[in-house]
């Protein structure tokens, strides 16, 4: 999780936190000490990362379970994590719905089903869906528009965030298309790229990844890691953990 971001097309962190099984470890390569008079500035930072630390709770721990086009789920294999396709079984709160492209025909004989996991609190997250798939499946209207998106700006979300840890370079393409951008009904980041739900635990991030895989060009290998990071964020932030 980056707390700060930093150096060439934001790609560099000095504070950072790292979480392994039920621990955490905070890294911090800011310049807090060796200082040659008193810095309020960085006594200050100090005593809120020892305060932090002090206080960190493990957050609960989710499966994820998969709807949508086959490459979405050999894409979430490839990151390591553990994810099952849905199979109209039961979804509870310890696991985390993820819907790619065309997962409308999931749902078709279980309408019902998501809005009845949205309700008791569940959490998603939508991947480069687009309005028919919205229409189709969530309980919450919902609106897109169909636009070009190069890049956009936003600032940084809370700790406690669902979108915690994301900046503008994570959306950043270098491979200018036209994308299904929220523009209504959730709180739009950005130009639509992405979006949370209001008072509900529903996330969309409008760039799948495994669309701009494969390239050689340098541009697009950077859109591509890019956009990997803030997919494993955004699941790391629902409580999903890759291996």
């Amino acid at each position: 999780l980056p707390i700060l971001d930093g150096g060439f097309s934001l790609q560099y962190s000095p504070l950072m936190e790292h979480r392994e099984g039920k621990g955490m470890v905070l890294f911090c390569q800011l310049d807090v000490t060796g200082r040659t008079e008193s810095d309020p500035a960085a006594e200050t930072l100090v005593r809120n990362i020892l305060r932090y630390v002090s206080d960190w709770k493990p957050v609960p721990r989710r499966k994820a379970v998969y709807a949508g086009e086959p490459a979405g789920k050999t894409y979430l294999e490839s990151m390591g994590v553990p994810v099952r396709s849905y199979d109209r079984a039961h979804l509870s709160n310890d696991e985390v719905l993820v819907l790619g492209p065309s997962s409308g025909p999931a749902f078709a004989k279980d309408a019902t089903a998501l809005a009845d996991f949205l309700k008791s609190g569940g959490n998603l997250l939508a991947i480069g869906i687009g309005q028919h798939d919205v229409t189709g499946l969530l309980p919450i209207k919902v609106t897109m528009r169909k636009a070009e998106h190069i890049s956009s700006f936003f600032e940084p979300s809370g700790v406690g965030s669902l979108l915690a840890g994301i900046g503008p370079a994570d959306v950043h393409n270098r491979d200018p298309r036209e994308l299904s951008l929220v523009s209504s009904g959730a709180e739009v980041v950005g130009d639509g790229v992405l979006a949370k739900v209001e008072n509900a635990n529903v996330v969309f991030m409008q760039m799948a990844p495994w669309q701009f895989a494969g390239s050689q060009q340098p541009n697009l290998r950077r859109t591509f890691r890019r956009v990997s990071v803030l997919l494993d964020r955004l699941l790391a932030n629902l409580g999903v953990a890759g291996s």
